[in-house]
């Protein structure tokens, strides 16, 4: 078998969402399952739409997901550019350089190449005749699309000109798709395209075939959106003489509404997940499964990297588009984040604390540690089920302690007792609080509701919070009984609905 080397080859016109991310992963799955090398290229030669900082960007993403790249763009690369990242390696690999418009000249010899062996030709159309080429094709309803005039000129090297492709007239171009399958185009609808701009620099087209083969690439995974001028390609190649990789075109991620995923669907840049609190293993699993599947009878769903490594394979890709689903990404994530070790939960929980002016210490934390984890689908939700253990004071609503289906007069019955019995309390367990409660419960001759709803929102400060004994044990007995003494004061201090 040919060695394995697949390539990510991001263009910097904007910030990465999951879709483009989704073509790293499985190129970076391919090559690890296959022994081979994974490599990163930047597509930069669409100069007026680069976005700055959109480099650095992708590299430390890639790093934070943790899908490391055998070969790709050095820091000294990247510092020429302006883009300078501490993710990036200081040395590359051998194949070098990884930043397409560093490679100017390579590709404009092998433009020149192609009009000396009568694959090219240089086209000096004016933009004002193109217009009009292309108003003249719509009004007979033709497929637009340049119509030849400079391929018998002889255009001069020393005047403004672009380089365009040959197509022949008549073609029928076939290869096989490890995703698609067997795809034949007869005399495809193409057009003599640009493959040399008039700044220079290359088109898609060229670049991408001259850096695929000067890299050794086996396997292209990309999105469809670039079939429909794959036989463009493969005419390229055979023009060169060179080997044709694999192709393997992936089907877009939609969104809830069956159309290409964006930013409309919720489709945001991966720094959007990474503050939101989502765990990198999470979402490369949530990704992995919008379009993949285990195979036949399978109903896996979580799978660590090295499970996602040995099962993936191409002929598990499907044809159709995955659709991006939002409530399964917050399921995946709240099932790692509730296998995920204590030490490690606490660690990454703790950004979040501190943005809330919290400090995670204590006891009660590592007692809680359970419940809390089994409340949170992101990492923020760490400080809602968890955050009353650290705050020294609790802003609570009095309207939401008295209401018209709870008086004034129960509710102050409820926190008085509740007081007295927790402070006199000598075993201060959940197990002990519980037998307490419940018997004052019984003593009051109340239902359960009209006591655990005042005293939870009292201690918590929410009704939303883990088991309420096990709460109370973690606040602890003197912090329990001033929350309850501030709460009793703000019912006598409230007017009754």
């Amino acid at each position: 078998m040919t060695a394995v080397r697949t390539r990510f080859a991001p263009s910097p016109t904007g910030f990465q969402h999951i879709g483009g991310f989704r073509t790293a992963l499985y190129a970076w799955l391919y090559a690890r399952k296959h022994g081979g090398q994974f490599i990163l290229r930047i597509e930069d030669t669409d100069q007026e739409r680069r976005v700055p900082g959109a480099i650095r960007y992708i590299i430390e993403s890639l790093q934070w997901l943790g899908l490391d790249y055998d070969e790709g763009p050095t820091r000294s690369d990247l510092q020429l550019l302006g883009e300078d990242s501490d993710a990036a390696p200081t040395v590359a690999g051998d194949s070098g350089p990884y930043i397409q418009s560093l490679r100017k000249a390579r590709y404009q010899a092998v433009a020149q190449e192609l009009i000396d062996t009568g694959f090219a030709y240089r086209c000096d159309c004016t933009p004002e005749r193109l217009a009009a080429e292309r108003e003249e094709q719509q009004a007979r309803k033709e497929t637009p699309g340049y119509a030849g005039y400079c391929r018998t000129r002889a255009v001069p090297a020393d005047v403004p000109h672009v380089v365009r492709f040959k197509i022949p007239e008549t073609v029928s171009v076939a290869f096989d798709d490890a995703v698609r399958g067997h795809i034949v185009f007869d005399n495809p609808s193409l057009r003599d395209m640009v493959i040399l701009k008039s700044d220079g620099y290359p088109t898609y087209h060229l670049a991408s075939i001259v850096d695929d083969h000067d890299m050794d690439i086996s396997h292209v995974l990309r999105g469809e959106e670039w079939l429909s001028t794959a036989p463009v390609h493969i005419l390229l190649y055979e023009a060169l003489g060179w080997k044709i990789p694999v192709f393997c075109h992936l089907s877009h991620i939609l969104g809830p509404d069956g159309k290409k995923l964006s930013k409309r669907h919720g489709a945001e840049a991966l720094g959007a997940f990474m503050e939101g609190g989502y765990l990198p293993d999470a979402l490369l699993n949530f990704i992995a499964r919008i379009g993949w599947s285990p195979g036949e009878g399978s109903e896996q769903e979580i799978f660590t990297r090295s499970e996602l490594i040995e099962q993936f394979s191409l002929d598990r890709v499907s044809k159709a588009g995955g659709v991006y689903d939002s409530e399964k990404l917050l399921w995946t994530n709240g099932v790692y984040i509730r296998n995920m070790p204590d030490e490690e939960f606490t660690r990454l929980a703790q950004p979040y604390f501190e943005q809330a002016g919290l400090t995670i210490a204590g006891s009660g934390w590592h007692s809680l540690l359970p419940h809390i984890k089994e409340r949170c689908k992101v990492l923020p939700d760490a400080v809602t089920a968890g955050g009353f253990l650290f705050q020294q004071t609790l802003d609570i609503d009095p309207a939401a302690l008295v209401t018209k289906k709870l008086s004034k007069e129960i509710v102050e019955q409820v926190l008085d007792h509740t007081w007295q019995a927790l402070k006199e309390v000598t075993h201060f367990k959940a197990e002990t609080i519980e037998i307490v409660l419940k018997g004052l419960i019984e003593q009051l001759g109340l239902k359960p509701g009209q006591v655990f709803g005042p005293l939870r929102l009292a201690v918590t400060g929410s009704m939303q919070t883990p088991p309420l004994f096990e709460s109370i044990e973690a606040v602890g007995q003197e912090k329990t009984v001033a929350r309850l003494e501030h709460a009793l004061g703000i019912v006598r201090r409230h007017s009754s609905p």
